[in-house]
């Protein structure tokens, strides 16, 4: 007997020094991790030098925008914080008339833009320059519309497509100038502005405010707390620190919820996320979910096009970010059909989050009086039972979906200790 509870002792006294070593670990990765995303910043400097820059061309009337008066002569776009990594799109954030607001770019410099102005040999040797005119960049425009979401856009008109994506005065009669056509190509190439742009008016996507040159002010709707993770003790697998009570994640999530239904329904073709993660949505002062990234953002005709030209042995080879296929062994092609759905990828990533352990996602620590069922529907949602033989998909049903959404509004009527 003597024996048996030394070795317990033993067996306890070591568990918890493997448990105090992971967590020693985990510290370290974390201090790590935050070291190395630190170096990768950019600096105040840098993006300074890059606004020095950009009001420059302003000043040598090489680029134009409503918002470059703002930003290079009055001064009442002022910068704050440098919000990006070095080799990645340009993001700040600024401050407009003592409101925070993010300016953004997906270059540097105007340079790295593809130009309008094209240039060829002449048969005396010369290199000669040339633009398009009005109707061709009217129709390059448009071109570019329809590259992005690959349908046909005939309910638009070229003019209506320019009007839609610049915010300076422009009439059809109007012939823009070089700089005009400049800057407004430099929009057009990133897909992001275009996505957002299109979608103005939508309360899931934040608001654009106009431009200068090839950057771009929008609405500041950060992450914030509510989307922060929780963390739970290693041993009773109970909360230890919380940011945001449940009543406001409830109402966040079922947000997202509703722009997960928007998606389907906003355009002729749904819309595919396949970067899902808390960073790339904003959270709003009334706790409205905003999409503030969506690079990889893509429409129906698009997605089957990314997904359908890999070679593959297995399902996983298929998988491009968020976005999920699957592998027809007998071809060893990937299909073209998404075998997963955005409400599957927003409950793993995002309301459940299952590779951040000791992390929970958002709908942690739900009321008790809805803590099983709860459990039970994201489970569903994430890993669904239902399996559609003729093209290997397991998708999260609208089912599921209503059933979280009525267990979240009911528990935001009553006041059931939290779990």
């Amino acid at each position: 007997m003597a024996g048996s509870r030394t070795r317990k002792r033993l067996c306890k006294s070591v568990c918890k020094c493997v448990l105090a070593v992971l967590l020693v670990l985990i510290v370290v990765a974390v201090l790590f991790v935050g070291r190395k995303v630190k170096a990768h910043r950019c600096t105040d400097q840098e993006s300074r030098e890059t606004l020095r820059k950009l009001c420059g061309e302003y000043t040598q009337n090489k680029i134009t925008g409503n918002l470059c008066p703002d930003l290079c002569t009055t001064r009442s776009i002022l910068y704050r914080k440098c919000l990006n990594y070095r080799k990645g799109k340009k993001v700040m954030l600024v401050e407009w008339n003592t409101k925070k607001v993010i300016l953004k770019s997906k270059y540097d410099r105007l340079q790295e833009y593809n130009s309008i102005v094209s240039e060829y040999t002449n048969d005396e040797g010369r290199t000669v320059t040339s633009q398009p005119d009005m109707a061709t960049f009217l129709m390059m425009a448009k071109h570019q519309l329809q590259t992005l979401f690959e349908v046909g856009t005939t309910d638009i008109t070229e003019v209506e497509t320019v009007r839609k994506m610049w915010q300076m005065p422009w009439e059809k009669e109007e012939t823009m100038n070089l700089v005009t056509k400049e800057s407004l190509w430099s929009l057009l190439q990133q897909d992001e502005y275009l996505m957002m742009q299109y979608f103005q008016g939508n309360k899931h996507f934040p608001e654009i405010y106009g431009s200068c040159g090839h950057f771009y002010v929008m609405e500041y709707t950060p992450p914030g707390e509510t989307l922060s993770p929780g963390m739970f003790n290693f041993k009773t697998g109970k909360e230890i620190m919380s940011t945001t009570n449940w009543d406001k994640r409830a109402k966040v999530a079922l947000s997202f919820l509703t722009f997960l239904e928007d998606l389907k329904t906003f355009y002729t073709e749904p819309l595919h996320l396949c970067d899902i993660k808390p960073d790339n949505y904003g959270v709003s002062a009334d706790l409205t979910i905003q999409a503030i990234d969506v690079d990889m953002a893509f429409f129906e005709s698009k997605m089957r096009g990314i997904l359908g030209q890999e070679n593959c042995t297995k399902n996983e080879d298929c998988d491009f970010f968020d976005c999920a296929s699957f592998c027809d062994l007998g071809r060893k092609k990937c299909s073209k059909h998404r075998s997963n759905n955005n409400l599957q990828a927003i409950c793993k990533k995002i309301f459940v989050r299952y590779s951040s352990l000791p992390f929970g996602g958002l709908l942690r620590s739900p009321p008790a009086a809805i803590a099983d069922r709860l459990d039970k529907a994201l489970q569903e949602c994430v890993k669904p039972s239902k399996t559609y033989k003729y093209d290997q998909s397991q998708k999260a049903s609208s089912e599921t979906l209503e059933i979280i959404r009525e267990l979240l509004q009911g528990s935001l009527q009553n006041d059931e200790p939290k779990r």
